[in-house]
């Protein structure tokens, strides 16, 4: 998911720099804004679980640091029940959404692609973050894990 996460970035990166280059010269990349944006949705989705396997997020650890050992694990599993629920609720959300969007035929406004696609690998993300989250709170629980 990450390699695909890099294509993506690569992929929105070339989009925009012919479309501004096309523009330049009188012409522009029709509906360059809507597959930019269907891609970011994808990176975003794709590096979510890299991102926290990772631990690329963000820390509040001048709090932390000083916490006890005890306070810490515990802090830890709260927040990684918190996180399970959550990511869980949107991946079955952006499911729910995406069956929707299909049922509808919603496609994108100016090359009017189906948007569902991308809400499906939404949720798709959202799913492997859940259960990463998951194994994590199982070895806390368990005390195989150290943080």
């Amino acid at each position: 998911m990450k390699f695909l996460s890099g294509l993506m970035l690569i992929a929105m990166m070339l989009i925009t720099c012919t479309d501004v280059v096309g523009n330049f010269f009188g012409h522009p990349v029709l509906g360059s804004e809507e597959i930019v944006s269907l891609l970011a949705a994808l990176l975003i989705a794709f590096v979510l679980p890299a991102a926290h396997e990772e631990k690329a997020h963000i820390g509040v650890d001048i709090i932390y640091i000083g916490l006890s050992p005890k306070i810490k694990r515990i802090n830890n599993v709260l927040l990684s029940v918190l996180m399970v629920v959550f990511f869980g609720f949107m991946a079955w959300e952006c499911y729910n959404y995406a069956v929707e969007l299909r049922r509808i035929g919603q496609v994108s406004s100016t090359l009017e692609l189906p948007t569902f696609y991308v809400l499906f690998a939404v949720a798709f993300g959202c799913t492997v973050l859940t259960f990463m989250i998951a194994r994590k709170l199982v070895s806390l629980v368990r005390g195989d894990c150290h943080e």
